[in-house]
């Protein structure tokens, strides 16, 4: 049965929402302050006329108790020519859109009318919930032609909080080069409020485009302006701005809250403030939800058990608060012994070199000198590894592009400086770059060197190698794959280094792939491969393990094979880039 009150009026919420709302019996009127038109003004002088405003208002809208105000853009409407037949009277009012203005907005303008319209219900209790938006204030032109054809045109200024029924201050948080700047760093008020719980539940999905201030009201006893006490701060920004409120008059009421993430989110909000928050604060306007409210007010009313299920229920809140806050330290304990690792993908400068550092101590290297730390004003190689078989110097940069030649081949000059001084052709040299560190890992060039760049460094006898090679290799060891020892080896390569599974013998790339990308054709000089065989697929961004289901020769089933071009199934999908090698 649908209740009588509230009546409800939700403005250009999803209709998802409104379903759900009608699913607990309310009664949900589904209005609009019109669509965003796209306006075909594509030349200088062009004007084209729009039919008069097309927003919905339920007829009686004085008559209802909420009025929920979604002020989150959506996708404009194609624009369709008025049409001009079947008019009845002698004036008719047109809106203008004019060049250079593409998306034509009604919104300010129906705002202006729903606004007229909430004036009616001034003398009874009613609540206005309102999802902000940024604000925009449109100059609107609207043509007027009488019988006589006589044109006169007029415009009008207003905004899309014009339907607020009394004053507030607010202002958009700025625009970013023409853009909105959105926030979503948001915390709750500390004040012991109900509605301020709710709120809590949602925190991380909230996001902010507006400001507001706290009205003031002027104090006759101390001849000041005061903070008015019926506005409640709800939820802040990191600036401490005012994101959310509840401004709670003798008769409207509005709650301004910030918009959410998704529409998921907008409606389990909105149903956990009609079912829970709200009827608390408004009994007038929820009078079915409250009317029994006494039988859990206190402990007079309790039904049996029902205390000792709460002191249980409370017994388990607090021991996840706890558990969730070791959780958070525990968080906070990981990231500050691994975030070397996100260092060596983002940092620059001392940062970077410090976490190569790092991640050298870490892959077991001794007698590792950090030469910043000792010419500080001299350029020298970033970092030195005394080794059994000679020395290691290394260049680290951290780069927004890809590096140039001379930054690739500097470290050469320092490598011949560092053979003269030992006399002895015994200096290994190695570039590692943070190239293009703006961008995620996985959208730069792979590899970041020309082959010129590559051919010149296997001919100067130097190496060349990203700090995203070095995060992956950190997992690649983690997992088994390579071992520490055979990854220092590979620091002393010359030309692009790359690293390769330990104790395994490479197949190469498949010559064929079928069936789902799981059998491979591929053809194999004295290699020994049997069923249960296990392989191990490397691909440019993660390695991992297949074991063969099947072997066939010839067309034909084997156990085993050691030459011939044979196809061998595997557990796990492959591509044509991946390159296999069989674990021994």
């Amino acid at each position: 049965m649908i209740k009588e009150k509230p009546q409800i009026c939700a403005i250009d919420l999803d209709k998802n929402i409104i379903k759900a709302i009608e699913n607990t019996n309310l009664h949900c009127y589904s209005g609009t302050l019109g669509n965003r038109i796209k306006v075909p003004n594509s030349f200088s002088n062009q004007t084209n006329i729009l039919d008069f405003l097309h927003f919905d208002f339920p007829p009686n809208l004085h008559e209802y108790d909420i009025i929920i105000v979604n002020l989150e853009d959506k996708e404009p409407i194609e624009y369709c020519k008025p049409n001009f037949d079947d008019f009845c009277g002698n004036e008719r009012h047109f809106l203008l859109s004019d060049f250079p203005e593409t998306i034509f907005d009604p919104r300010p303008f129906s705002s202006y009318y729903l606004k007229s319209q909430l004036k009616e219900c001034l003398n009874k209790e009613i609540l206005i919930i309102v999802f902000c938006s940024s604000d925009i204030a449109i100059d609107y032109k609207i043509r007027k032609i009488n019988s006589y054809y006589s044109p006169m045109d007029e415009i009008k200024n207003y905004s899309l909080y014009e339907f607020l029924p009394f004053f507030h201050r607010f202002s958009n948080k700025n625009y970013l080069l023409g853009r909105k700047k959105i926030g979503k760093n948001i915390k709750p008020s500390k004040l012991d409020y109900s509605l301020i719980d709710t709120l809590s539940k949602f925190i991380d999905n909230f996001i902010y485009e507006m400001i507001f201030d706290h009205p003031k009201e002027w104090d006759q006893n101390n001849k000041q302006a005061l903070e008015r006490k019926s506005f409640i701060s709800l939820l802040f920004n990191d600036q401490n701005e005012i994101v959310g409120f509840l401004d709670l008059t003798k008769n409207i009421s509005v709650l301004g809250l910030p918009q959410l993430t998704n529409q998921e989110q907008k409606k389990n909000l909105i149903l956990e403030l009609l079912n829970n928050s709200l009827p608390e604060i408004f009994p007038k306007i929820f009078p079915y939800s409250t009317q029994f409210a006494w039988l859990t007010d206190g402990e007079s009313y309790l039904l049996p058990n029902h205390a000792k299920i709460l002191q249980k229920k409370n017994e388990i809140e607090e021991e996840y608060k706890l558990k969730l806050n070791k959780i958070e330290q525990e968080i906070e304990v990981n990231h500050n012994n691994y975030k070397f690792l996100h260092d060596l993908i983002t940092e620059t400068g001392e940062n970077l070199v410090k976490s190569v550092e790092y991640f050298l101590q870490w892959l077991d290297f001794k007698n590792i000198t950090n030469m910043d730390k000792i010419f500080t004003k001299i350029k020298e190689e970033d970092l030195q590894i005394e080794l059994e078989n000679g020395l290691l110097i290394i260049e680290v940069k951290g780069i927004t592009r890809t590096s140039k030649d001379e930054q690739c081949s500097q470290i050469y000059k320092i490598k011949n400086r560092r053979n003269k001084e030992r006399n002895k052709f015994d200096v290994y040299a190695l570039y590692i770059v943070n190239h293009e560190r703006f961008l995620r890992p996985d959208k730069r060039k792979t590899p970041p060197f020309s082959q010129e760049q590559i051919e010149d460094a296997k001919s100067d006898e130097r190496g060349l190698l990203t700090t995203y090679q070095l995060f992956q290799l950190y997992f690649k060891i983690e997992e088994g794959f390579i071992t520490k020892e055979d990854a220092r080896k590979y620091f002393l390569d010359y030309g692009l280094i790359e690293f390769k599974p330990s104790n395994s013998h490479e197949l190469g790339s498949a010559i064929e792939i079928h069936n789902n990308n799981t059998v491979a054709i591929l053809n194999i000089e004295n290699i020994t491969i049997n069923q249960n065989s296990s392989i191990i697929i490397c691909n440019d961004d993660k390695w991992f393990k297949a074991k063969v289901l099947e072997i066939q020769l010839n067309g034909q089933k084997v156990d085993e094979v050691s030459n011939g071009e044979i196809g061998i199934k595997l557990d796990q999908k492959i591509t044509k880039k991946s390159i296999l090698w069989l674990q021994q």
